[in-house]
């Protein structure tokens, strides 16, 4: 039998806290759903306007920091700040214990390595630290495993909440349901390339 969501994550969290995570905040009692306008932000703030319902605001900065790393603003689409992915795992984390001591405990193995390293936390370095660190986790490096599994986690929701948010659905250029004229089915060089890769 495979491992399960919840197994993963009790895994995920464990490892990284094992390197060096702090207290576990008190999580909340019933599974929240996501913000229902969690994409609706305006310019990139570095603190939450609204309260948070789990992480302290260093923890939630330093979300933010990463989901712009992952998903940078540039010519095109806004980021993942403006997508408000940081919000979008704060209100999961608060109806999940597992994933919320994820992710706290994530970030402190990833503040104590930056602060060995520069002595100070990751949100506080250069940009240029910052990637140097980042480079060396989503590249798995095999002695940065705890900050691999970490990063992992945070880049996979940090996907999930911008291509489910209002800014990640322009971005794709998704316009909804329409009711079309008329429907003349797959195009038939489509279809033709389709059956020429399928194995069987």
């Amino acid at each position: 039998m495979g491992t399960t969501r919840r197994e993963m994550l009790y895994q995920i969290a464990a490892s990284v806290t094992a390197a060096g995570a702090g207290a576990l905040p008190a999580a909340g009692q019933r599974r929240q759903e996501p913000p229902p306008g969690h994409a609706d932000h305006g310019a990139p703030s570095p603190v939450r306007r609204g309260p948070r319902k789990v992480f302290t605001e260093h923890e939630f900065r330093t979300l933010q920091n990463l989901s712009e790393w992952i998903i940078p603003s540039d010519e095109r689409s806004k980021g993942g700040i403006e997508a408000g992915t940081a919000e979008f795992i704060d209100v999961m984390a608060a109806g999940d214990r597992e994933l919320q001591f994820a992710f706290t405990g994530g970030i402190a193995w990833l503040d104590q390595q930056m602060e060995s390293r520069h002595g100070k936390p990751f949100i506080a370095c250069s940009q240029a630290q910052q990637k140097e660190m980042l480079d060396q986790i989503a590249y798995r490096e095999p002695e940065m495993g705890p900050g691999v599994k970490f990063f992992a986690l945070m880049r996979a929701w940090t996907v999930d909440a911008f291509y489910s948010s209002k800014v990640g659905i322009e971005d794709l250029g998704y316009v909804g349901n329409t009711a079309l004229p008329e429907f003349n089915g797959c195009p038939e060089k489509v279809v033709k390339a389709l059956l020429e890769k399928s194995p069987v």
